[in-house]
């Protein structure tokens, strides 16, 4: 019976080629978290929210700070920087370069963080009578076409009052 090219194939027939770069990748990013938490301990919590470790190779460590002033502060911590990484057994580290990168923070920031963020920007402002009478106020002597849009505005106040009541 022929083979038919529609039959379900074995997993590690399909992804053959990309297994090793998979774990590869998988290597390298649970050797990024090391280096991570090895930089907390070296520069502390508060610091390494702000700063990440963004490669490691030939000996040369690379942190991302989020802004120039990071940056500055912690080039003054590399020798401790250096000393910690050395005591944690990477003793071929010998140099630390720090980069600045702005958008370092959108990628430290975590879900939870992005969510706080959202629900602080949300404004839960209710707009007054005495507002709204002012907006129609100024409406009556306005163009038709900002006439509308203020007229409109005003209305907020009582859809809101309507919301309350409710």
């Amino acid at each position: 019976m022929a083979k038919s090219r529609y039959d379900p194939k074995q997993l590690n027939e399909l992804m053959g080629k990309w297994s090793n770069k998979l774990v590869n990748y998988t290597d390298k990013s649970k050797k990024m978290a090391e280096l991570q938490q090895c930089l907390e301990k070296a520069i502390g919590p508060i610091l390494s929210k702000k700063s990440r470790v963004a490669n490691y190779r030939d000996g040369t460590l690379v942190i991302e700070a989020a802004s120039a002033t990071l940056a500055t502060r912690l080039n003054y911590l590399k020798m401790e920087i250096l000393s910690q990484f050395r005591k944690a057994g990477m003793i071929e580290c010998s140099q630390v370069k720090i980069t600045t990168n702005p958008e370092a923070q959108q990628r430290l920031a975590t879900r939870q963080d992005k969510g706080k963020l959202q629900n602080t920007q949300t404004c839960n402002r209710v707009m007054s009578e005495q507002t709204a009478e002012q907006l129609k106020e100024l409406a009556s002597n306005a163009p038709p076409s900002l006439q509308a849009k203020l007229l409109k505005l005003a209305a907020h106040a009582h859809n809101i009052d309507k919301k309350n009541d409710a």
